[in-house]
């Protein structure tokens, strides 16, 4: 089995990950499907319309609860779909094959949901994509980078450079969600943060 290290650790090869992290690819596969078979169809932006995500006023009001859910696996464009399934295909490989798929599944869905809930709080508009549960990936991921950089532990991970050039991004590009984007990435930090201090304690 060949082993193609990804840009945070892991591997990318594409049999191993099929064994190792198989709901990444399963992710992946989904919003592909779904921005594929709705354009074929004529449909992405009636999809874009019922499952995107509200203000939470509106969703509270029309009982729309679904669009917590379904916005995570909706994109506007080939490059907003693009872009964010390269880093999921390195991000959730990493995560997936450190913490095993159950861990994998019940953070990203989570920190989805939880990042749609700050969109509907905050955001008057629609929301849409995979973003903020991927920078809820690379907030999980920064936060180990931080704590082997401070014990002297070499990564080779491409995950700083990355993170800072995205967030350049979420301030200058006026399409891009700020707040999908700073809310996973916040969440995804604090959560390996709050487990590591919970260890301390008990410990």
């Amino acid at each position: 089995m060949q082993y193609y290290r990804g840009a945070f650790g892991g591997s990318v090869s594409i049999d191993y990950m099929k064994k190792y992290s198989p709901l990444t690819l399963i992710i992946i596969t989904l919003n592909v499907v779904v921005f594929i078979i709705s354009n074929i169809l004529g449909l992405h932006r009636n999809i874009i319309l019922f499952g995107g995500m509200l203000p939470i006023d509106i969703i509270v009001q029309t009982n729309e609860y679904w669009r917590f859910l379904t916005s995570m696996f909706i994109h506007n464009s080939f490059m907003h779909i693009a872009f964010n399934m390269v880093i999921l295909y390195h991000a959730g490989a990493f995560f997936e094959q450190k913490n095993g798929s159950k861990s994998f599944i019940k953070f990203y869905i989570f920190s989805g949901l939880f990042v749609s809930l700050c969109s509907g709080l905050l955001v008057n508009g629609l929301s849409i994509g995979a973003s903020g549960a991927i920078f809820a990936l690379l907030g999980y991921i920064l936060y180990f980078e931080f704590k082997a950089r401070s014990r002297g532990i070499p990564t080779n991970s491409m995950i700083i450079p990355l993170v800072v050039i995205n967030v350049i991004f979420t301030f200058i590009i006026p399409q891009i969600s700020t707040v999908g984007h700073l809310s996973g990435l916040i969440i995804g930090y604090l959560v390996p943060w709050w487990q590591d201090n919970k260890k301390r304690r008990l410990s």
